[in-house]
């Protein structure tokens, strides 16, 4: 991706305070343990990875709308809008964000409940209850939260450069690909610059 990390809104806005995050999500674990608040953003990570990869979209678009989830989480409650509808709208404006091409709404809803009734049916064991106006409603609610700030860096490209350098390509690439994956299942994304991902992950 083009342009200066650090004079971005990424760095400038989203990179931000542990304490900070701790506090903000005060209200929901008034009510949820940690550990119970951790595996609900691992089973949304796991959602938005299995509704991209039934859009066929790259692993760039899944991991920006992730990226959008847990930065819409990290100032609001999850009382505040129902995961379950904004997983869809993250993937909904990630997927024109970065460039792929433009999911229908539509699409995407029936999608939800195809893969909720096939592969989340323990966690959601009724109807999906909404549709492409609810997807493009909350769309909007999301661009407000994010204040607009819609280019993620993210650790891919950052990675490939690192693995060039130092002269080792197939086998250490696909492991910190991985690695890279399964760090948007934490917080990682929201405390650090892509490029310390990287290193801490490759070293």
């Amino acid at each position: 991706m083009a342009g200066n990390f650090w004079k971005s809104s990424h760095y400038q806005q989203w990179i931000l305070d542990k304490q900070d995050l701790i506090r903000e999500r005060q209200i929901d674990l008034a009510i949820l343990t940690e550990e119970e608040y951790t595996k609900i953003f691992i089973f949304f990570a796991n959602f938005i990875q299995v509704l991209g990869e039934q859009h066929k979209l790259r692993q760039q678009v899944i991991a920006t709308a992730t990226v959008y989830f847990k930065r819409f989480y990290a100032r609001n409650s999850l009382k505040n809008i129902d995961p379950f509808l904004l997983a869809p709208t993250c993937i909904f404006l990630s997927s024109k964000v970065e460039e792929f091409g433009v999911i229908s709404a539509n699409r995407l809803a029936g999608s939800c409940s195809s893969v909720i009734k096939n592969k989340f049916n323990y966690a959601y064991n009724q109807e999906y209850p909404y549709h492409s106006k609810h997807i493009l409603e909350c769309e909007f609610y999301l661009l407000e939260n994010l204040d607009c700030c819609l280019i993620v860096y993210q650790p891919y490209r950052p990675l490939l450069l690192l693995i060039q350098d130092i002269g080792q390509e197939d086998q250490l690439l696909t492991l910190t690909w991985r690695i890279i994956n399964d760090s948007l299942r934490t917080d990682v994304s929201l405390l650090y610059p892509p490029h310390q991902v990287n290193f801490h992950e490759v070293f």
